[in-house]
Parts: C-alpha cells; structure tokens; sequence
C-alpha cells in the first residue's frame, strides 16, 4: 500500500504507513412520520467520505519504511501544513482511494526523544459544486405562410420533423385549420 497527498508540484508519499486505514461513508437520509402507516425512511445523497491517518514521521530510517530518502519530519509537517492552507489536494491510497480532498484535521507533536513526529490526519472528499446550466433560450421564428406550405412542411422545415405539425398550429390557436392561411406570421417554437 501507498499513501500520497499531491498538490501541484508539491508531493508526499507517507513514509510509514499507519496501523490501519479506514473511512466512514454516511448517507443523509431523513425520517418522517406518515399518517396510518408510521415513520418513514427517506433516503438522501451520500456525504462525503472523511478519512483519518495516525503514523509518524520518523527521523532516522526504520526497518518498516516504506520508501527511503523521505523528506525530515519537520519537512513533511510543513509540506501536509502547506497543503492544507492551499486547499484542495489529490487524496491517494492505492490501490482504494484517489480523489480530491481537503485537510480537516493536522495535529502533530513529539512524543519522545528521538525526533519522530506523531500525527493524526483527517482527511475529507471534496465534491465541487455543479453550478445548473442556464436553461437554452428557445429561439421562436415567425413565418409568413406561402400558398405551398402545409403544416407537415413547416415543421418538417423548422423543427426537422412533420410530427410537430399540431403542436404548431395549436401553439398559432389554429388547431381547427387543415391548412394554414396564406400570408398570415405564424410563429414556430422548435
């Protein structure tokens, strides 16, 4: 296993892997209480995953090292302090995790004399926010009817279809009419 924290060009690959690895995945439903039947479970979206890490740094190399050349503790608390004040970064656990997340929690401390950090990391998703398109405007033309056209042909040539052909003469209140009128604007929604 691997645990990397990636922001830009700034990168940590977790030298000492923590005892265990585990997150919690919540859903945000609700209960209501429904007339002669009771209470209800109405389900919501799913919350974010938070996970939290507890290790440390170790100051000199250690038998269960995942990787040597790592970065001092003092550098890896101050990259992880870093990163969290810029925000969003890239969450990896392989071969489970990979997503973007932010830092909720960063607490570190020295526990004895050997210069090792301890620390405990939470980590929680990050889910941007999908902004709602606009709704695309409808583009109405107005036609002026030729001694030709049919209500078929119209929609044939303005919506692409001749099956829009009630729609388009009941959206003109001429919904009676076999034929449109020459020379009347008729007005045609897509």
């Amino acid at each position: 296993m691997e645990i990397w924290l990636k922001q830009g060009g700034l990168e940590l690959r977790l030298p000492i892997l923590p005892r265990e690895v585990g997150g919690t995945r919540e859903q945000d439903n609700k209960t209501e209480i429904v007339n002669a039947l009771g209470e209800v479970n109405l389900l919501g979206l799913p919350k974010l995953e938070t996970v939290t890490l507890e290790a440390h740094f170790p100051k000199r190399a250690m038998y269960y090292d995942q990787y040597s050349g790592y970065p001092s503790p003092k550098k890896c608390v101050k990259m992880i302090e870093e990163m969290k004040k810029k925000g969003i970064v890239r969450f990896i656990v392989v071969p489970m995790i990979n997503y973007e997340a932010t830092i909720e929690q960063f607490e570190w401390k020295y526990v004895d004399g050997t210069g090792d950090i301890y620390y405990i990391l939470q980590m929680r998703q990050y889910r941007r926010a999908v902004r709602k398109r606009d709704a695309k405007k409808v583009k109405k033309k107005s036609v002026t009817v030729k001694l030709d056209d049919t209500w078929a042909k119209l929609a044939k040539k303005y919506t692409g279809s001749s099956a829009n052909a009630r729609r388009i003469a009941k959206d003109n209140n001429m919904g009676n009419c076999k034929k449109p009128p020459i020379g009347k604007r008729i007005v045609i929604t897509p």
